[in-house]
């Protein structure tokens, strides 16, 4: 014969132990066995309002309690869950950009030397010897200093507007303080990171 008990969450075989808390309940083989079954498929034993183990989801979060019936969120634990979620859903959406921007950043001086030498040298018609950044970039390309100033431009106007678009998209995290619930806060964030995502991952190519 098989009891649970409430307070220690456990399961007593008569055959095995010779006592059991006050508040174990008997129950069938046959449920005793579909609850280990449920168990391993990822839910979870929790007593009903007789005592009796029932099966059922895990808790959605920390807070949750349980009342014998369901998982329930009383009104200062669901404050407490949105303002962690609106924290960890800021956190990721700075953290994912700033990991954008190093890969910039790394190598910035460098950039910005080289943009200003083939604005000048595009700006004087091309002529002359090519500054010094334009040539490293044309040699190994196999471009003329003329082509590779065009392109030296175009992709700093292209970082630029890329760089523009993830400043935008990271300031997209005022909106979560602006969700009444951390199921809320916690979609808009994925959402978020899903637009932000294949950004960061083009600029992680940079300087490579």
């Amino acid at each position: 014969m098989h009891y649970y008990s409430k307070s220690t969450g456990g399961f007593y075989d008569s055959t095995i132990h010779t006592e059991w808390p006050e508040d174990a309940v008997w129950i069938t083989d046959e449920q005793h066995a579909a609850l280990l079954v449920g168990q391993s498929q990822g839910q979870v034993i929790m007593p009903g309002k007789d005592g009796k183990p029932v099966l059922t989801s895990k808790a959605p979060s920390h807070l949750h309690q349980w009342d014998g019936k369901e998982w329930t969120l009383d009104k200062a634990a669901a404050s407490q869950l949105l303002a962690e979620a609106i924290d960890q859903g800021t956190d990721a959406i700075n953290n994912l950009v700033d990991e954008a921007y190093r890969h910039v950043t790394r190598f910035q001086p460098e950039y910005e030397v080289r943009e200003q030498q083939a604005r000048d040298y595009k700006a004087g018609g091309c002529k002359g010897e090519a500054p010094m950044q334009v040539a490293a970039f044309a040699k190994p390309a196999g471009k003329t200093a003329c082509e590779a100033t065009d392109i030296i431009i175009a992709q700093a106007d292209n970082l630029r507007m890329v760089m523009g678009k993830l400043g935008a998209l990271r300031m997209r995290k005022f909106e979560l303080k602006g969700l009444k619930t951390a199921a809320e806060v916690e979609k808009r964030t994925a959402e978020i990171l899903a637009e932000i995502k294949p950004i960061a991952d083009k600029l992680g190519e940079v300087g490579k």
